[in-house]
């Protein structure tokens, strides 16, 4: 007897296993107190600098709605953490898998997508709670399951989502037509706007979507469009030429173009810098042949990575503003960038352990972060983890925000990280346990987030039972934490 394909509601068999091998924990949060108090002697003794003050950083400018959001981090007045968010559900289908697509936050609240459902959860009050978790402030149902989602956030806290817009029996998911496309506001949870795609849009089933200042990117196998964030209104459509077409796309500051040709036996790829109100090329590097796959890992500085004779990245290659190579980051085994490929996905703007900041990018090597020069392609400074596995989360100005899991008597933590200083500064201390957090901080699968001055860890799939005798347990969705004293 076959097993059904991987889809929204059902697991592959390695699915299955890795979902046999994580362990189900009750958060344990709200005991960490302790734990984190009597760590910081640790931290102060290791060279964190202790308690941190607030980085010392202009505020950012106004930016306009529609622009994708720039923020500025600063430090808390307390790094003890406490539970923000726990969102837990009960997957009730025995070896089931519920597609947990998308994650975001503004100052006000958390969004957590679950098959074929948006919930946000408010971070300005206290939320009342019940046996499954904190309780959704608002809740968004579309009639099928989300099929792509982007991290990307606007500075008035709007998002993109493509979804199916008829309901789908489960198992068929991947096959359900990907013909919607929405604007939703996450403090609210209404949608700003909604459209069709065209069958010159968006194919079903492999969408791929991201957010550019002011525009809405959507590229599929038959062609792509971008729209006006604030309007809806359809800007430009790009169809195949020849056999080359729009793979996917990078946002942010600037949009970059995944353009694959050929067949799969020997596909060559080029990357553009597409004018996102036009859809005009304004530059394009073409990646040398022998190429088996490339990623989009940032769009401004814009940074590609291609795995050149196997499918695991081997390469990342920092390109100037004219489109040109700069210098190549050869990488070794220990160093390689988790998360660029996703099984089932169109989703090229993937590569979640890459960070790349004005002038170097930070990858973890080991349990630590390297940091590589831009121009040169050489590595530099390397922030020694001294307890768990660091990943690097993004940019704030000159520094680098970066989560450490926890290890021992030593809690997980966030901390801030001077380049070119090589100083240390924690921002939030939480959770002696790393089992408090099982299902939501595997940084190969999972998202998590820093914004505000809180950490959010979510899933990206959500396991049911192995067998009856295990119904009715709760898997975390996603779990957040603030400091007691912002």
């Amino acid at each position: 007897m076959t097993s059904p394909p991987p889809s929204a509601f059902t697991a592959s068999t390695l699915a299955v296993d890795q979902q046999r091998r994580r362990r189900r924990t009750r958060l344990l949060l709200g005991g960490a107190a302790a734990a984190v108090v009597a760590s910081l002697a640790v931290w102060a003794w290791s060279g964190s600098g202790g308690i941190p003050g607030d980085d010392a950083r202009p505020a950012s400018a106004a930016q306009a709605p529609d622009a994708v959001r720039r923020t500025v981090e600063t430090g808390p007045r307390s790094v003890e953490g406490r539970a923000a968010v726990q969102y837990r559900e009960e997957i009730r289908q025995v070896g089931a898998t519920a597609d947990a697509l998308g994650a975001w936050a503004t100052d006000k609240v958390f969004a957590k997508g679950l098959v074929n459902t948006v919930k946000g959860f408010s971070l300005t009050k206290e939320n009342a709670t019940d046996a499954k978790g904190d309780r959704p402030a608002w809740t968004l149902t579309f009639p099928g399951p989300l099929c792509a989602t982007t991290r990307h956030v606007s500075a008035a806290g709007w998002t993109a989502v493509a979804y199916a817009g008829e309901r789908v029996d489960p198992g068929q998911s991947l096959g359900a037509p990907c013909d919607r496309l929405a604007v939703i506001d996450l403090d609210t949870g209404k949608k700003r706007w909604e459209t069709r795609l065209g069958t010159a849009d968006a194919p079903a089933g492999n969408v791929n979507v991201t957010m550019t200042d002011g525009a809405v990117a959507v590229a599929g196998d038959q062609g792509s469009a971008a729209y006006d964030t604030t309007s809806g209104k359809r800007l430009w459509t790009r169809s195949a030429r020849g056999t080359c077409a729009d793979s996917g796309f990078a946002g942010g500051s600037a949009l970059l173009a995944l353009v694959r040709c050929g067949d799969s036996a020997g596909p060559r790829f080029r990357v553009e810098r597409v004018d996102a109100h036009t859809g005009r090329t304004r530059w394009t590097y073409r990646v040398g042949e022998g190429i088996e796959a490339v990623y989009l890992a940032s769009a401004a500085p814009a940074v590609i990575a291609v795995a050149a004779g196997d499918v695991q990245v081997s390469h990342l290659i920092p390109l100037d503003e004219h489109g040109r190579a700069r210098g190549t980051i050869r990488l070794a085994d220990t160093h390689m960038p988790v998360g660029c490929d996703r099984p089932f996905s169109a989703v090229v703007e993937s590569c979640r352990s890459v960070v790349v900041g004005p002038r170097e990018l930070y990858l973890p090597v080991d349990d630590d972060i390297v940091s590589f020069d831009l121009a040169t392609g050489k590595s530099g400074r390397r922030f020694a983890s001294p307890a768990g596995a660091m990943t690097p989360l993004r940019t704030n100005g000159d520094h680098l925000i970066a989560y450490r899991e926890g290890s021992g008597f030593t809690p997980s933590a966030v901390v801030s990280l001077d380049p070119a200083t090589g100083e240390e500064r924690p921002l939030l201390l939480f959770g002696a346990n790393p089992d408090d957090l099982a299902g939501t901080d595997d940084p190969t699968r999972d998202d998590i987030l820093y914004e505000h001055g809180r950490l959010f860890l979510a899933a990206t799939s959500v396991y049911g039972p192995t067998d009856k005798g295990h119904l009715g347990e709760l898997s975390n969705v996603a779990v957040g934490v603030e400091s007691i004293a912002p």
